[in-house]
């Protein structure tokens, strides 16, 4: 791992309350930078198994000592942003052709939200409706945004916030992988501080507790990734655990060099 930066994480998957099995996957490897969260959804059980497809291929890419060159397209990003991106888009053709193989598969896909810290910055992809927040000097950010029905309707302005949270179609995808081949890819790359925690979940954490709370927890025990992981848990399933609960929290002790303590850039593109 690059030692310009130094960091703590734990992470947990959980079925839940209601659910009778877990569809979620998690990775974290903590010697390569790296943490991805996954939410599979398809019938026969087929959820889990593109989760841990896309977990499975995600590691697998970012292990190789030597991959790929990527394109050129998009390469305004940094190249460990794209390595990020084309791991994800291995995952989804895997799930593709695992899909192919078996007609219980067909229609199978997965969620997936993704970083890795490379010198003082985090690479980020993200498809899906699993999240990734930035908690900074007292401060909850949401950095990627839903790929929801609902969360479109927000962007024309159709809904209202309240309209929104209370809506019966709030957990339609509009886009995952395992869907398409032309997987597109959200992408960030995010400038880190000292202090910062980053929280990556699916939605059965962030669709049972506001943000607030979530802000409060990393508040008071964001230092501590497992003891904060395990009080948002715990609070999910007591607000009715209604889906599986993933949830990975990382705690950035130190950035040790060319650390820019003045910006607050996130640079956001689409691939």
């Amino acid at each position: 791992m690059d030692e310009s930066i130094h960091f703590r994480a734990f992470g947990i998957t959980d079925v839940g309350q209601v659910r009778e099995h877990n569809e979620d996957a998690i990775g974290l490897v903590v010697e390569q930078g790296y943490m991805v969260v996954a939410d599979g959804m398809g019938g026969h059980n087929a959820g889990e198994v593109a989760s841990a497809i896309a977990i499975d291929e995600v590691r697998q890419y970012l292990s190789l000592a030597s991959r790929p060159e990527p394109s050129a397209e998009n390469a305004i990003y940094s190249l460990e942003t794209l390595h990020l991106r084309d791991a994800v888009i291995t995952a989804n053709n895997a799930i593709l052709e695992a899909a192919k193989r078996d007609d219980a598969r067909k229609g199978m896909g997965t969620t997936l939200v993704g970083m890795q810290f490379s010198g003082n910055r985090a690479a980020i992809a993200h498809v899906g409706d699993s999240r990734l927040y930035r908690f900074r000097e007292g401060f909850l950010d949401q950095l990627t945004t839903d790929h929801t029905l609902v969360q479109e309707w927000l962007t024309r302005k159709l809904y209202t916030e309240e309209e929104a949270r209370n809506a019966k179609n709030k957990n339609v995808i509009t886009r995952a992988l395992g869907l398409v081949e032309d997987l597109e890819v959200d992408l960030l790359e995010e400038l880190v501080r000292s202090n910062d925690v980053y929280l990556l979940c699916s939605d059965g954490l962030s669709g049972m507790l506001e943000d607030d709370e979530i802000a409060k927890v990393l508040g008071e025990h964001g230092k501590e990734p497992e003891t904060a992981t395990m009080f948002l848990l715990n609070m999910a399933n007591a607000a009715g655990g209604k889906d599986n609960i993933s949830i990975i929290i990382v705690c950035v002790d130190e950035v040790v060099a060319g650390q820019d303590e003045a910006s607050d850039e996130t640079l956001d593109w689409f691939d």
